[in-house]
Order: C-alpha cells, then structure tokens, then sequence
C-alpha cells in the first residue's frame, strides 16, 4: 500500500524569468512574471512559424501566446518560437561564405549483386 506525499503548500510552482531563467518575483507591464532586474523591460513582437504574429495573453493557467491561424499557444514553445525566427532572419541576411571545392571526385561504379536461393551465407 503507497501512502501519499505530504502536500508542502508555496513549492509546486517557480515560474522562470523569460528574460534571464532566474525565478520571477515581479509583473512587467505586459503582465509577464518577471525577475526583479527585467520588470521594466518589455517582451519583442514574436512571429509564429506560420509567419503571423503571436498575441501575448494572460489567463488562469499563466501567460500564453494566441496565433490568429494557429490558435492557443504555451507560452514556452512561444519563446522557442522568437529564437527559431532571429536564426532564421539572421541566416537570411547574412550569406553563408561557400568554400571552393574543385569537381566532385569520381564515384566508384555500383555493383549489382544477386542473391538466389542456393546462397547458404544469406539464408541461415
């Protein structure tokens, strides 16, 4: 028979600071729980991978973001979104350097092997 774990009230939740993952103690004017170095601060636009922009909500749950094609959200993979997006406007913008490389070295030829049923290596 399990016995339950006994309930410690205040310690279930810790919610991350977006900004710097330092536990957050203050609301920034955008309502998003923040740490106490980033309450002034204020969240960028984020674009959704479908390529609208991400609404910013507050509800009972916590923070999350609303995608006018999408739909609903979780605030988490809405912060992955903005990193996905600057790696790509950042390789966007700026070309990769390609490096020379002289022709492509020949390939060997394919061999074509046939297995017949008389083959005892192949069928053991």
């Amino acid at each position: 028979m399990r016995f339950k774990a006994k309930k410690s009230y205040g310690n279930y939740k810790t919610t991350p600071c977006p900004f710097c993952q330092r536990t957050a103690t203050h609301k920034n004017t955008q309502g998003i729980e923040t740490c106490h170095r980033h309450a002034k601060d204020a969240l960028p636009e984020i674009k959704c991978l479908c390529g609208s922009w991400l609404e910013q909500k507050a509800g009972k749950f916590g923070p999350y973001f609303n995608c006018a094609n999408c739909g609903n959200i979780n605030f988490k993979k809405g912060l992955e979104f903005k990193e996905i997006t600057v790696k790509r406007l950042i390789s966007e913008t700026i070309p990769e350097t390609r490096k020379f490389t002289p022709e492509k070295p020949i390939l060997k030829q394919k061999k074509e092997i046939t297995i017949s049923s008389n083959d005892v290596e192949y069928f053991s």
